[in-house]
């Protein structure tokens, strides 16, 4: 029944992570561009339906992911030398954790605050203001580096994991 568990919350622990790395390449690499190419009258009611629903799924999944990962240290027979730093294993597990809260702090901090101004701004711009499109750019290309910043603590994050699991 241990093992149940633990292939249960490895599993859930798993899944979270590749949904929240995958929505953030899809998010940075396929949507904002999309959305930069439409023309600004459009592009404030596309961003309006869209990025709240994005950033609650992200956010959502981050959540989980952290959540299943806190419970890895429950359920995972090598867990008693994590703080040992004695093993590749534990080198790479508390690296992967590092990154993925510094990833999490800068979803939920500077991301998703960029993210509200946009939502606030684009409707002006859409109207035509001169200065509210240049705040939209601005915003974008914000989003845009920290969805960059994401992505490669997501990579790193997976390169860990995939370290960790082969250790």
């Amino acid at each position: 029944m241990e093992d149940l568990g633990r292939i249960v919350v490895q599993w859930a622990h798993v899944l979270s992570g590749v949904l929240w790395v995958g929505g953030g390449f899809y998010t940075t690499l396929v949507q904002l561009p999309a959305l930069a190419a439409m023309p600004m009258p459009a592009r404030g009611p596309a961003i309006a339906a869209i990025a709240p629903r994005q950033m609650r799924y992200i956010i959502r999944v981050a959540e989980v992911t952290i959540a299943t990962g806190v419970l890895q240290l429950f359920v995972n027979p090598h867990n008693r030398e994590l703080l040992t730093f004695a093993t590749r294993w534990s080198i790479a597990i508390v690296a992967g954790a590092l990154m993925a809260v510094i990833a999490f702090g800068l979803l939920r901090g500077p991301l998703n605050s960029a993210v509200d101004r946009l939502l606030a701004t684009a409707p002006i711009a859409a109207t035509g203001d001169e200065t509210a499109g240049t705040q939209v750019v601005a915003l974008r290309q914000r989003i845009q580096r920290l969805g960059y910043a994401q992505l490669t603590l997501g990579a790193l994050v997976l390169a860990a994991m995939v370290t960790a699991r082969f250790s």
